[in-house]
């Protein structure tokens, strides 16, 4: 067994945007280019068209979490971040004229489908660079049957940490084995 820290996510820049809008909700780049272009132009999120994946305090970590709070979607992660140090785990790409993708705080009146999807995300990436690291842990077995061996392994979540502010748009196998020992027999 080995555990390992999973350290939370960086703040979104408009190509892992469209990256993880494809591989966890299947928008299209160009999709979500377009819907996060509408979310900014309605005041709830910043500049989309970003490189960066740095979220500065200028912006006003505690303002916005304090605004996410009083959405019922985000109430009670948005809510727990703000007992702690609000410190986001930003990335190394940088760019001049603009932070990272972050929500405003502004509650999106009458959104639906594919652009409530997108906003989810971009909240909830927000939150979760907030958030503390989860912890794993890899299982490897390796299984004796007379001359040849068998090797299978399994990965368990056992501390949520940013999982949970993630939700669902995480996408993780949960594969827990069984207790076993060496030297163990098995049937």
């Amino acid at each position: 067994r080995e555990q390992f820290a999973q350290q939370p996510p960086h703040p979104f820049d408009l190509t892992s945007l469209q990256i993880e809008a494809y591989r966890t909700v299947r928008i299209q780049p160009k999709e979500t280019l377009e819907i996060a272009q509408d979310l900014y132009t309605s005041g709830y999120i910043s500049y989309p068209r970003t490189s960066s994946q740095q979220l500065p305090p200028s912006i006003g970590y505690k303002r916005i979490m304090g605004d996410l709070s009083k959405q019922p979607a985000y109430k009670e992660l948005a809510a727990q971040l703000l007992k702690g140090q609000l410190v986001p785990r930003n990335g190394k790409k940088t760019d001049p004229a603009h932070p990272a993708l972050f929500p405003t705080g502004i509650e999106p009146k009458h959104l639906d489908g594919r652009p409530q999807k997108v906003y989810d995300l971009i909240v909830r990436r927000f939150l979760a660079t907030f958030a503390p690291a989860a912890m794993r842990e890899n299982q490897t077995v390796n299984i004796m049957v007379g001359p040849e061996r068998f090797v299978t392994q399994g990965a368990r979540t056992t501390f949520k940490g940013w999982h949970a502010f993630y939700g669902p748009f995480l996408r993780l196998k949960e594969v827990e084995l069984p207790k076993i020992a060496e030297k163990d027999s098995l049937a």
